[in-house]
């Protein structure tokens, strides 16, 4: 597919999107790119542009392409046509990925997340779904979750792809329910339990009863109400019940107790468009309190006001932590 002419300065911003992400927070890297942003009012308006793309959603355009090929590149046109219908529409759509190809992709997936489009159920950024099955299960979603459901008369099978789910399942005796991870399986034994899919492996939790995790290399363990584990591929440990293993997240708040703030930046990260970043340091600091998870921005002005945290924002794509 042939690139729409998208100028220079465009592509510059998206360039710097993606290096202050990579680099964490390295002062020469962020040096430079304030350098560039007050370089040129053009920078500055092509970064606000940057930053409009990535609260557009892509899912209706990939749903287009798949039955009528060649739409992406009609779009790609449009974005080119200025204060047009046209134009606005394929905006909504998530031109990003046109544009920028597979950096707009990354860029794109911090509102309608990429691996999820396809899923039987799913949500998106900032959004809490709860779905009833078909047995009378049901299955709160957190943000930016996404499962698939596989149910015959011998299992009741859910794979989750990313993301969180608590599931309160119905009674069914003939029929195991087991929830999927990349890393095994973990099959009720009760009601109530919730599994996390993570880059490094999975979390149970369970809340009501007891689940039993079997990982695809075979070890297993019982965990009981009350009680966490992690686990990968070949091995199963238990865990301090902490918050990244309870359910506040169905309620829309974070109950936070003495624990690192790393664990609270990463609830709040599937409810903000943008990439939180934070320093090491600042992750390790203990903090404590209940703090809403659909604003963001409420919940870090207030741990700004109460910790010794340095917060700087790049629009409403970036927020860089750490500490003063």
């Amino acid at each position: 597919m042939t690139r729409p002419n998208v100028d220079s300065t465009t592509r510059a911003a998206v360039d710097w999107l993606l290096r202050l992400e990579a680099s964490g927070e390295d002062p020469d890297v962020r040096q430079a790119f304030d350098t560039w942003l007050h370089a040129n009012p053009q920078h500055a308006a092509a970064w606000q542009q940057v930053g409009s793309l990535l609260q557009q959603p892509i899912a209706d355009l990939h749903r287009v392409e798949a039955h009528s090929p060649g739409q992406l590149r009609a779009a790609s046109k449009a974005l080119m046509t200025p204060d047009s219908p046209s134009r606005r529409s394929v905006l909504r759509s998530g031109l990003a990925l046109l544009v920028f190809g597979a950096s707009g992709a990354a860029i794109v997936d911090r509102n309608q997340p990429l691996n999820g489009l396809w899923a039987d159920l799913r949500t998106g950024t900032g959004e809490r779904r709860t779905f009833e099955l078909a047995d009378g299960s049901r299955l709160s979603l957190n943000a930016r979750s996404s499962v698939d459901i596989q149910f015959t008369a011998q299992r009741r099978v859910v794979r989750l792809r990313e993301g969180q789910v608590f599931a309160d399942v119905a009674a069914d005796a003939n029929r195991p329910f087991v929830i999927t991870t990349a890393e095994g399986e973990v099959q009720a034994l009760g009601t109530q339990f919730m599994v996390s899919q993570a880059s490094a492996g999975s979390l149970a939790s369970v809340q009501l009863h007891s689940v039993q995790i079997t990982t695809a290399g075979g070890s297993q363990r019982r965990v009981e109400a009350g009680q966490a584990a992690w686990f990968n591929a070949s091995a199963v440990r238990p865990v301090a019940l902490s918050m990244a293993g309870r359910v506040d997240w169905r309620d829309g708040r974070v109950d936070i107790r003495d624990e690192p703030l790393g664990l609270l930046i990463d609830a709040l990260r599937p409810y903000g468009r943008g990439v939180l970043r934070i320093s090491p340091q600042a992750a390790a600091l203990r903090v404590y309190g209940v703090y809403p998870l659909d604003d963001a921005e409420q919940t870090l002005q207030s741990l700004a006001q109460t910790f010794p945290l340095r917060i700087r924002r790049y629009g409403p794509w970036l927020t860089l932590i750490d500490v003063q």
